[in-house]
């Protein structure tokens, strides 16, 4: 893209994570022009083994009237899974884009996708999260990353460190920042206060007149029917909710006194230790690789993961580096 076009801004990952309240938060700031829908899916179909993309214009359609800003911001948490080919083909066509990566404790992420999906009609109400699991564990590897078995890409969409240095290869340190969702839980402001300074805008009155809200809460539900309805309504009309985020949220809450019902499902102590235990070994990657680079606000759960490595190297090992 010419100097005089904005930049682009990409959320590339990961699902459940918070990149729904992300974008919205960043929607708002009048330097940033959101596409009209949130996931353009533009990149997606390189992860699924495609060897063609669309034409830059289809692109460019959903950014229409985003020429005075000074990025183009798009979310689609599925890009982050796609490796290599889908960053180097990102910036092929791009440039220079900033790529933003949020993570969060791939247990309770999973916990999140299992719900989300059951929200999403797409899969059944009795089915219980152990079932799930195993369901997930137990799809080949070659099977799990085809594209209509993303339903059981849980477990493996926790294996964040298998895919995170291709993207720092490709965009490098400086066109890459990675969050985690449990500091934009505890501390929006913060966060996005830091963010717009990476970014290179504004950030005092963007913050001062944030609502701040979460987006995409997974909630159950008590009829399907309501929620089919719900569900076919906000994907028809997503165009028109993005321009109208109050408008949503009111409905939004008119819909969960009306048809909400809370999920009583929790991770058992059994499944709890096991998935903490599939999950150690790439938060341990993770954990070295981000301390590596010059992350050291890292979130409790690769904390400890980056203390027990440090424990585990001899200290005349340590001392020599």
């Amino acid at each position: 893209m010419d100097g005089d076009s904005p930049s682009n801004l990409i959320i590339a990952g990961v699902n459940k994570a918070g990149t729904t309240s992300l974008f919205m938060y960043l929607s708002t700031h009048p330097d940033i022009c959101p596409s009209s829908v949130k996931e353009v899916q533009h990149f997606l179909p390189l992860r699924y083994g495609a060897e063609d993309l669309p034409a830059m214009e289809e692109y460019l359609r959903y950014f229409v009237g985003c020429e005075a800003a000074k990025y183009m911001m798009e979310a689609t948490g599925g890009y982050f899974y796609g490796g290599a080919i889908v960053a180097k083909a990102i910036k092929d066509y791009l440039g220079e884009p900033k790529i933003i990566l949020i993570f969060r404790n791939p247990v309770d992420r999973l916990f999140s996708f299992y719900k989300f999906k059951k929200s999403m009609l797409e899969l059944g109400q009795h089915l219980s999260f152990e079932e799930y699991v195993r369901l997930c564990e137990d799809m080949p590897p070659a099977e799990r990353r085809k594209r209509e078995n993303n339903l059981y890409w849980g477990v493996e969409g926790g294996f964040y460190a298998d895919y995170l240095a291709d993207w720092f290869e490709v965009f490098g340190e400086e066109d890459l920042k990675i969050l985690f969702f449990e500091h934009l839980r505890r501390d929006p402001i913060s966060l996005l206060r830091d963010l717009c300074e990476w970014l290179g805008i504004e950030h005092s009155q963007f913050i001062a007149s944030l609502e701040l809200s979460i987006e995409n809460r997974t909630v159950n539900y008590k009829s399907r029917f309501l929620q089919k309805l719900a569900l076919y309504t906000n994907w028809q009309g997503e165009t028109f909710w993005r321009s109208h985020p109050r408008l949503k949220r009111s409905l939004r809450r008119i819909y969960h006194a009306i048809n909400a019902a809370p999920h009583r499902e929790t991770i058992s102590d059994d499944m709890q230790a096991h998935l903490e235990s599939v999950f150690s070994p790439y938060n341990k990657r993770l954990a070295v690789e981000l301390s590596g680079r010059g992350y050291t606000d890292l979130p409790s759960w690769l904390k400890q993961e980056s203390e027990s490595v440090a424990v585990s190297i001899p200290t005349t090992a340590r001392q020599t580096k």
